[in-house]
């Protein structure tokens, strides 16, 4: 573990973001990787937030920023992304979902609280239904509940696709922050130049081998539910009708479960809608 005294310089829109001064970071080696890892730290309630796909774990930051007084947090950077080491071709569908438990038993957290988003949120339900006494509580911030439709992205790969989606991340690497967040501003104006920042930053880490990683034969989200034995709270993009309606049936396999759809909120909820998000996840905590 080591500590940094980097303070946030965003007077130059082309430097980099840094994590708060105070937060410490490290490297664990679990399940046969180097995972390195962002922590606010103290003796607390460890609370630990996995990322989406070719984010990383700062861009957590502003979000986790609300929680540190209370909470250890703590954000990884899954394999591949961020500082972590990247994929093999020898990895399982269960990777992710192994890189947390081995993460977790390394920093030695007792009945940590699990959040994720997006990939990152697949990787906790498959955790916390593969080890169901170990969190104190599960956050999924925008899971997919249902299964994809015939002929929707989740089909396997041909090698030329591959290609084709390693040159793009690549691409991406390659572009300046400044291009980045511009592109990330005009796209997202609600967010705020911070967010941006944190996620221009996490796609010129983002490792062009992730995309081959192997989806292999995973438990749909319906069976992970059923296994899950802690208090779960599901951050849902807004949805009408018989999305709604598909998500809720889903969610109510949960022993334990709370489901709420956060108004006009996208893919990315707590970016979306901040207060919302935090107002919805603050009254869960004082639940658990």
């Amino acid at each position: 573990m080591t500590t940094t005294d980097r303070a946030p310089n965003n007077d130059n829109p082309a430097c980099p973001p840094a994590p708060p001064a105070a937060w410490i970071d490290g490297y664990v080696l679990a399940n046969g990787i180097r995972i390195h890892y962002w922590r606010s730290g103290g003796s607390k309630p460890a609370l630990l937030m996995t990322h989406g796909f070719s984010d990383d774990g700062l861009c957590w930051t502003n979000f986790a920023k609300e929680f540190e007084a209370d909470l250890d947090v703590i954000l990884p950077d899954a394999r591949g992304h961020g500082l972590s080491d990247p994929p093999t071709p020898a990895d399982g569908p269960d990777a992710q979902c192994e890189d947390l438990a081995g993460l977790i038993r390394e920093l030695g957290l007792q009945k940590p609280i699990v959040m994720g988003h997006s990939m990152g949120s697949a990787s906790v339900a498959w955790f916390a239904a593969r080890y169901p006494d170990v969190p104190r509580a599960v956050i999924l911030e925008d899971p997919r509940l249902t299964p994809w439709l015939a002929g929707g992205p989740r089909g396997p790969a041909t090698d030329a696709e591959i290609d084709k989606r390693r040159a793009r991340v690549l691409a991406q690497n390659n572009r300046s922050q400044d291009e980045l967040v511009a592109e990330c501003l005009q796209q997202n104006p609600h967010w705020g130049r911070s967010e941006c920042e944190y996620w221009a930053r996490s796609k010129r880490l983002h490792h062009p081998n992730t995309v081959a990683m192997s989806p292999g034969k995973r438990p749909p989200m319906s069976e992970l539910l059923t296994q899950i034995t802690a208090p779960t709270l599901i951050l849902k993009a807004d949805a009408q009708g018989a999305d709604r309606q598909q998500n809720e049936e889903v969610a109510a396999l949960l022993a334990k479960g709370q489901l709420v759809h956060v108004e006009g909120a996208g893919h990315c909820v707590r970016r979306d809608r901040m207060e919302g998000s935090l107002r919805v996840l603050r009254a869960f905590l004082e639940e658990v």
